[in-house]
């Protein structure tokens, strides 16, 4: 398994390097998961000399594929100057992962393929390509320009005692019909074990006395001790039977164990030999299509237009309802707790939720590598009108001026995020509701689900909720510093006395504060005035302080002195700065600066993480010379974190930034230079610790 990944891996490296080919239109529109590699993009970045010069390529990649580290990726056979695509799609009750790229040299890569994997290279002659079975799980297809490489998992072999003891129906699989040439007659049970034989006293070794039975019986007068007899042997001629073991409520019944064992075997071999002739014709049946079918393409998706963008150098969709769908299969597929399963086609059932009355979202992730950032796009998108408007709904909020006042100048990082909470559990209960009618277990039973969920929308109050917490917030971590607190340690003496030490270390003392609207001002009062009544009874240090609550902490044990609560003019504040407390009461807040402002106010969500700052106060806490000299890179290397979203062209948008300094021709090269950078810090410092010890 270990080496497949591997393999899909380099197929993935292989990718980000090429020059453009459009393979979209091999890749189904039925696909769950597309990944798209573009290598027109990325062929000036780094190219393939750049990436043999890495020494983690060397060591590890080179390493694991059983590559001379003296050649270059090239010798793979692979082109790197092609596109290429990764898939998922799930059919039969199997997930299949496909990855489709170009080739130039066949001999070289089916000579990575046998090193790898020691298969029998006899591949089978198809229409216009050959086939060959990696394992019963992976195939792999080419001719003299591209390849395609499948893996298979087939998700619905039975369990042998669920098979055994189970009263659920069984459904077949579509494909199991195509595939009971493969499959072995179990094996004849074997011969019935031979008795056991029965066990037998020894004779007493010569020389040696073997004590006689005591008699039993009636009672009688007492007799004189018979006169000791010198090396005289006594042999007991009886045979002790032993009770048979079913006599034994405590016993184990082993009987007929062997057959049962031979049995089992021999199911589990069946059920194999079902899930390789699955896999074995699903993954013809891709490669196939890949080389002479006309499947409907990807790009006839509506959906997959919409967030995907052509200029993107890496790119994923998603369609969440059929990953959702696959996994819900597999929860309902099982009993719980390890129980009997359902066997159920997931072939079979409609794609989209059964056709249900919407179709969830679609995602795209859009990937740039640019000269000074890295940067990432995420869209989504609802084919169904009914379920876009209700994400529109969500995001049909605005963040507070009052809010992003609590976000002072110079902090380590912030997050602003502003959402209609009505509008999302509306939402969610949509959602809920569609997921349970996916189900075989409960789609039968819709009608009752209806009125079961309009129960609990009816009990769940979503606008009291949303008076509670209307969806408007800000967390703010002001600051960072350590601080030095005590604690208590141990010694033991020889006779296990223990002897109490005082010590010292030093604790990061983060200061935050969490800021949320509220329209339950005095719900949220009787919550923070309830501890007064137990903080004695309980021994804790929580008082009024006139408009706001203090949660005192021992100064010397605990890095936070203190935790103060407040509930103002529609806000509840959870914070560790008084300063914070005292601009509340006073009605005042930070001055924000122009582009903070604007990200705030005009994104449903916002965040900025200062890398720099953040890990110049953590370094204080590392301890060991390899995690600092990591931290050292980083902090040179890494800029600022950065997201926003929210509504655009009637979808919800995010884009989040990673700057990057230091010497970087460009962010994918910086992606590289750091996993070469941070191995190189990783393999010196174990070279030292093995030179200490020699």
């Amino acid at each position: 398994m270990k080496k497949s990944i591997t393999l899909f891996v380099l197929m993935g490296a292989a990718c980000i390097v090429g020059r453009a080919q459009n393979l979209v239109n091999k890749v189904p529109s039925t696909a769950s998961l597309v990944v798209k590699y573009s290598g027109d993009n990325l062929a000036n970045k780094v190219p393939v000399k750049k990436l043999d010069s890495y020494n983690f390529v060397k060591n590890n990649l080179y390493k694991a594929l059983k590559i001379d580290s003296l050649t270059s990726l090239e010798s793979t056979g692979i082109n790197f100057e092609q596109d290429a695509y990764q898939y998922v799609t799930m059919e039969d009750s199997s997930i299949n992962f496909t990855s489709l790229f170009a080739l130039k040299d066949v001999t070289l890569f089916l000579k990575l393929v046998q090193a790898n994997y020691q298969a029998e290279m006899k591949p089978e002659k198809k229409n216009g390509f050959e086939l060959l079975a990696i394992n019963d799980g992976m195939y792999v297809g080419w001719n003299d320009k591209q390849a395609a490489l499948v893996y298979s998992s087939y998700q619905n072999k039975k369990n042998y005692w669920d098979n055994m003891y189970s009263d659920h129906t069984v459904m077949v699989d579509s494909a199991m019909v195509a595939v009971d040439s493969v499959i072995a007659a179990p094996p004849p049970p074997p011969p019935p074990p031979p008795p056991p034989a029965k066990p037998k006293v020894k004779k007493a070794a010569p020389g040696k006395k073997t004590p006689a039975k005591k008699a039993t019986g009636k009672k009688g007068k007492a007799k004189k001790p018979a006169p000791k007899k010198v090396d005289e042997e006594v042999v007991i001629n009886e045979t002790i039977e032993i009770a048979p073991i079913e006599d034994s409520p405590y016993s184990y019944d082993t009987t007929g164990q062997a057959e049962r064992e031979a049995k089992q075997a021999a199911f589990e071999k069946e059920q194999n030999n079902y899930a390789a002739g699955i896999q074995k014709k699903l993954a013809d049946s891709i490669i196939n299509s890949f080389f002479n079918g006309n499947t409907a393409s990807i790009e006839t998706e509506v959906s997959y237009k919409k967030v995907i963008d052509p200029a993107a150098n890496v790119s994923a969709w998603v369609n969440y309802d059929n990953l959702i769908y696959q996994y819900w299969k597999y929860v309902f597929g099982r009993g719980f707790y390890g129980g009997p399963r359902r066997y159920y086609d997931l072939g079979t059932a409609p794609r989209d939720f059964g056709n249900n009355e919407n179709n969830g979202f679609r995602s795209g992730m859009n990937l740039f590598f640019e000269k000074d950032k890295m940067r990432m796009e995420q869209k989504m998108f609802a084919p169904d009108e009914k379920i876009a408007a209700m994400g529109r709904d969500i995001y049909n909020s605005k963040q507070s001026n009052a809010l992003a006042g609590f976000i002072n100048p110079g902090n380590v990082g912030y997050m602003s995020a502003s959402m209609n909470t009505e509008a999302m559990a509306n939402y969610y209960y949509k959602m809920i509701r569609q997921y349970l009618n996916s189900s075989p277990d409960t789609r039968k039973e819709s009608a009752m689900l209806d009125v079961v969920m309009d129960f609990v929308e009816i009990l769940i109050d979503e606008k009291g909720i949303a008076d509670l917490m209307p969806g408007n917030m800000v967390f703010v971590l002001h600051d960072m510093k350590t601080k030095t607190v005590t604690y208590t340690d141990y010694t033991y003496d020889d006779n296990f006395k223990s002897t109490e030490i005082k010590k010292t270390k030093e604790e990061l003392a983060p200061n935050f504060t969490f800021v949320m609207e509220t329209r339950k001002e005095a719900f949220l009062k009787k919550i923070a005035d309830l501890p007064l009544k137990y903080s004695e009874r309980e021994r804790f240090d929580y008082k009024e302080k006139g408009g706001y609550y203090e949660l005192a902490f021992d100064p010397e044990k605990y890095p936070i002195s203190s935790l103060f609560f407040m509930v103002k003019d529609g806000k509840g504040i959870v914070t560790t700065s008084k300063e914070v407390i005292d601009m509340t009461i006073n009605n005042t807040g930070y001055t924000l600066d122009a582009a903070t402002k604007n990200a705030v106010l005009n994104n449903n969500m916002s965040l900025r993480i200062d890398t720099k700052k953040l890990i110049q106060q953590i370094n204080p806490q590392l301890s060991t010379d390899v995690s600092k000299k990591i931290s050292k890179y980083l902090e040179d290397n890494m800029g600022d974190v950065q997201m926003q979203g929210g509504l655009k062209d009637g979808m919800m948008q995010t884009t989040a930034t990673m700057s990057i300094t230091g010497n970087n021709t460009n962010s994918l090269e910086f992606f590289f230079n750091m996993i070469d950078e941070i191995n190189n810090i990783i393999e010196k410092d174990k070279e030292e610790r093995n030179q200490k010890i020699d």
